[in-house]
């Protein structure tokens, strides 16, 4: 791709990288302008993700970056946080409690309890390393379909770094191979030389003793 930023990301394409594809989410329902990017290419994974205190407040970001040889797979997934949930419910209960004490306490506490319930639900993008560990990366449940097709198109690219890896060890294999055959036939030849080289001695007796037996 012959710019200078993935696909509908804000990432900088290194040289050498092709096949790039990206993609931006909404971390959750509500914080809909701060965005989560994910991209890839032939070489590696990218994201950067959006931090919140208490799922409203942004607080700074997170970025990683991820060989593709590193990555053993991709997947997605839904999870319902029952933390959100909980604190939704005691941040409710609580906003209702306190509205007649502390109108402006119980509408905060109201806003906060309805930004946990409506996160309760999210989706996932996990990249799975040889050894098991993920990272994971977590959008709003609006974003399932989007985060999916980005997934495979991942993957696809996992994939073919992956048959690139096995091919080229195969190659090595192959040359390391031929590499101990022709050592071994050249070993071969050289002792092959050796005995003959010995038998053609032992049918040529030594010139001085034949000279000496003439004088006799």
């Amino acid at each position: 791709m012959a710019s200078n930023q993935s696909t509908k990301t804000e990432f900088s394409i290194a040289p050498g990288e092709q096949n790039i594809v990206g993609e931006r989410f909404s971390p959750n329902i509500l914080l809909f302008w701060l965005k989560t990017s994910v991209a890839a290419s032939n070489m590696r994974v990218q994201y950067r993700s959006p931090n919140t205190i208490l799922g409203v407040i942004p607080l700074g970001s997170e970025s990683q970056t991820i060989p593709l040889k590193n990555i053993a797979s991709v997947d997605t997934s839904t999870k319902f946080n029952m933390g959100n949930f909980l604190f939704g419910v005691v941040f409710i209960i609580a906003g209702f409690a306190s509205f007649n004490a502390n109108a402006l306490l119980g509408i905060i506490l109201l806003l906060l309890g309805l930004v946990n319930i409506c996160n309760m639900m999210s989706a996932s993008l996990n990249f799975v390393n040889q050894a098991g560990g993920k990272n994971t990366v977590t959008v709003s449940i609006l974003e399932k379909g989007k985060l999916g097709t980005l997934a495979q198109h991942i993957q696809e690219r996992v994939f073919a770094d992956m048959e690139g890896i096995r091919h080229q060890e195969s190659m090595n294999l192959g040359q390391q191979q031929f590499t101990v055959q022709a050592q071994q036939a050249l070993l071969q030849q050289q002792m092959l030389d050796a005995q003959r080289a010995s038998a053609q001695q032992g049918n040529n007796p030594p010139t001085q003793t034949t000279q000496d037996a003439s004088v006799q």
